[in-house]
């Protein structure tokens, strides 16, 4: 099971490329269906959403509120880089929250900056699906998409991280699942997927 969990991930990273900046197109057709493709099609939002989603799964009682923080954030800081437009380097900035949210996940933090990092983060991805949407070119419909999207990955990452809380070797995968987002995160840093 472990297997074709960490096989099916494999391809999406192999297939993905780094498309959280501007200009982009999915061609999926309605404002929702593309609002809702957008963030599984970019390496960083796929994995930075997934792994919100593993993290929410240590979270115990509260695990809803990682997933609710990443994705109100991200909500609010669309709107708010629709507004301003893009900026340059934003990429170096969403390879940041990879490596961010890798390294919660190899310390297995607990710690109170976490919800404040996954809100970062979120507010990071969300700025640049605004970014790239232009004045006046984006619907309320493609938001609500997007945070379906972003909801859907969330709920996989969860599903992740329940099937790791199930194995013998739980910290195991948790720390390398954190180590794989943070080789992502630096190869994306460095140029080179």
């Amino acid at each position: 099971m472990m297997l074709r969990i960490l096989a099916l991930i494999s391809l999406f990273v192999a297939v993905s490329t780094a498309n959280a900046h501007p200009g982009h197109s999915h061609g999926f057709g309605g404002a929702v269906e593309t609002g809702i493709a957008h963030p599984w099609t970019g390496i960083d939002h796929l994995i930075a959403m997934v792994l919100v989603g593993v993290m929410a799964t240590q979270c115990g009682p509260r695990r809803w509120s990682l997933p609710l923080l990443f994705c109100c954030s991200m909500a609010v800081a669309s709107l708010v880089g629709q507004a301003i437009g893009p900026i340059s380097r934003l990429d170096l900035g969403l390879a940041i929250t990879l490596i961010a949210l890798g390294v919660c996940l190899v310390r297995r933090s607990h710690h109170a900056m976490v919800p404040t990092i996954v809100t970062l983060c979120g507010s990071l991805h969300g700025f640049a699906h605004g970014a790239g949407w232009g004045a006046g070119d984006v619907s309320m419909q493609y938001l609500a998409g997007v945070v379906l999207g972003t909801t859907a990955l969330h709920l996989v990452g969860m599903g992740i991280g329940t099937a790791f809380n199930r194995t013998t070797f739980r910290s195991t995968w948790v720390r390398g699942t954190g180590t794989i987002a943070c080789a992502v995160g630096i190869a994306l840093l460095l140029g080179t997927v």
